[in-house]
């Protein structure tokens, strides 16, 4: 009976060695130089970097890795230029990453950043054969090589000729340094052809200015520091972009745009939708001229923005982003989420003009929110702005011109968000009315009307000083100092008091400046109230 149960024993033990042996096997698979890895960003990352290596062999480069490539949506691509066997994907920082994971073992694999999986990318493009390499022809819509590597340049720095060098380590170049003249096709963008494929490459201008040293993207331009996909589709979608694209709440104003363009100069037009993660979708704005609308979600959650395109030659095309909404009930930091009038609005010269701000975040010392507005008229002349609690601030345009006013949102620790709005100011006649993307009306400035900004409604506050008060430099006798309410407490009240005093509520209208003046300034500000809670937590 014991042999059996030995006999038995061994089976298992051989079972779960091979076993062992077959994982093992799938976690140490390695990549190869050509193996492309893809990533689904559907948890609202994006700027999606690639960062991989083989413990004690090196990696694909200096953390964060290489930058990846957006395919379409929310899909990026990194095409490996080497041997690794760990993958890591982030955003660029330590902010957002994965884990340290294993590279699956086989080309076209896609990773679900929201369920963390692997699995094969079913739209990966078909591999073909080039002079005994591999090269993954992008989407229908971009540029694509039919015989070697095709790469793209936006000649931003306006060189004369731009210069493309190519090479495959341990495999040859394109030519001696600084390698080929690259083919004007349109503007400032430039083209290049090598005769087989190549995965690296340095732009330069004839060898006397240059790029470092590129990873060599098929099919794709380089702009500025980034490879995106060169759309040659007749009607090419030049961009798509959402402000802001992170740090985003409910209620705040995201403006959506878009720009395309038709071949033949054919009018293009612009649909806006949002779908939320439940997969409701709605219409910001149908087909229309308008290259810009403003979103303001309602909810916290992901959402996917989608940009459709459409022009009279019936030519159709699209886009989309994964924009994540964040809850603001705890934030601290001060968030400025809209403000009325909108931006670019037209306001009337002469007519008391009312800004007001919606804003949330503070959630820090005493909840509280104050509000500073700085106004500048179409000759360069301002208020004299202090802060406030009132989220609205009126003013009377004096002159026809632009106006900017300032918005500035703090929170009780100072942390502080400020955002400049513009406005025209119109004469006394009808104030027209501007659709978003309309351009907004040429205007004269007067020569006899002087500028002036109206004052705001609050004042700086007069600090009040009983006649049996001690010198600002002195602590009042009886009174602890911080003891703002004089209530005899030094407690979170005493914060609540300065922040209402400086705000100018009534009923903080007094106040011993030598007893509250926590920074020594002889003045009582917010910093006063703040440095109150600092003592408080000690």
């Amino acid at each position: 009976m014991a042999k059996k149960q030995h006999k038995f024993l061994c089976l298992v033990l051989c079972l779960a060695l091979i076993l062992t042996s077959v994982l093992m096997g799938t976690i140490s698979a390695f990549a190869t130089a050509g193996d492309t890895v893809y990533v689904r960003a559907n948890n609202g990352w994006t700027n999606l970097h690639c960062y991989m290596w083989t413990d004690g062999a090196g990696n694909n480069g200096n953390w964060p890795g290489v930058k990846m490539t957006l395919v379409k949506d929310d899909i990026y691509s990194y095409k490996v230029t080497g041997s690794w066997n760990k993958i890591i994907f982030n955003v660029g920082s330590n902010a957002n990453q994965t884990s340290d994971l294993s590279y699956p073992g086989k080309t076209n694999q896609i990773y679900d950043l929201k369920n963390g999986t692997w699995s094969t990318y079913e739209d990966a493009p078909t591999e073909t054969t080039v002079s005994g390499a591999t090269t993954s022809p992008v989407q229908p819509t971009t540029a694509s090589s039919t015989n070697g590597t095709t790469v793209f340049y936006k000649n931003t720095k306006n060189w004369s000729t731009p210069y493309c060098y190519m090479w495959t380590d341990g495999a040859g170049n394109n030519a001696n340094w600084p390698g080929e003249a690259m083919t004007k096709v349109e503007d400032d963008v430039w083209m290049y052809t090598a005769s087989k494929t190549f995965a690296n490459c340095i732009f330069s201008n004839n060898g006397s200015d240059q790029t470092s040293n590129l990873t060599a993207h098929d099919g794709q331009i380089y702009d500025n520091g980034t490879w995106k996909v060169y759309d040659l589709s007749d009607l090419r979608v030049k961009s798509y972009t959402a402000d802001p694209a992170t740090d985003i709440y409910p209620g705040m104003d995201v403006t959506l745009s878009a720009d395309a363009s038709n071949k033949n100069g054919a009018a293009v037009y612009y649909k806006f939708s949002v779908t939320n993660a439940s997969g409701g979708t709605s219409v910001i704005s149908d087909f229309g001229t308008a290259k810009s609308v403003t979103w303001t979600p309602p909810a916290a959650g992901t959402y996917t923005v989608k940009f459709d395109f459409k022009d009279t030659e019936e030519n159709e095309n699209s886009r989309s982003l994964s924009l994540t909404v964040s809850d603001d009930s705890s934030v601290s930091k001060p968030i400025l989420k809209s403000v009325s009038p909108a931006n670019l609005n037209v306001i009337k010269a002469g007519v008391p003009t009312t800004v007001s701000v919606t804003a949330g975040g503070g959630k820090t010392g005493t909840n509280l929110l104050f509000y500073k507005y700085v106004v500048t008229d179409p000759n360069g002349v301002n208020n004299t702005p202090y802060y406030t609690l009132n989220n609205t601030y009126r003013f009377t345009p004096t002159m026809v011109g632009d106006y900017t006013v300032s918005v500035y949102v703090q929170a009780s620790d100072n942390s502080t968000v400020t955002k400049t709005y513009t406005y025209t100011a119109t004469s006394d006649g009808p104030v027209p009315t501007v659709a978003p993307t309309t351009a907004q009306p040429t205007t004269e400035k007067p020569t006899t009307v002087q500028p002036t900004t109206e004052k705001p409604t609050t004042v700086q506050p007069t600090t009040a000083k009983p006649t049996t008060v001690q010198p600002t430099t002195e602590v009042n006798p009886g009174y602890q100092k911080g003891d703002a309410n004089m209530d005899g407490k030094f407690d979170i009240k005493d914060a609540t008091y300065v922040q209402m005093h400086v705000a100018q509520y009534s009923e903080a209208s007094y106040i011993i400046v030598s007893v509250a003046d926590m920074s020594g300034d002889g003045v009582i500000t917010v910093l006063d109230a703040t440095m109150i809670q600092k003592e408080l937590l000690k």
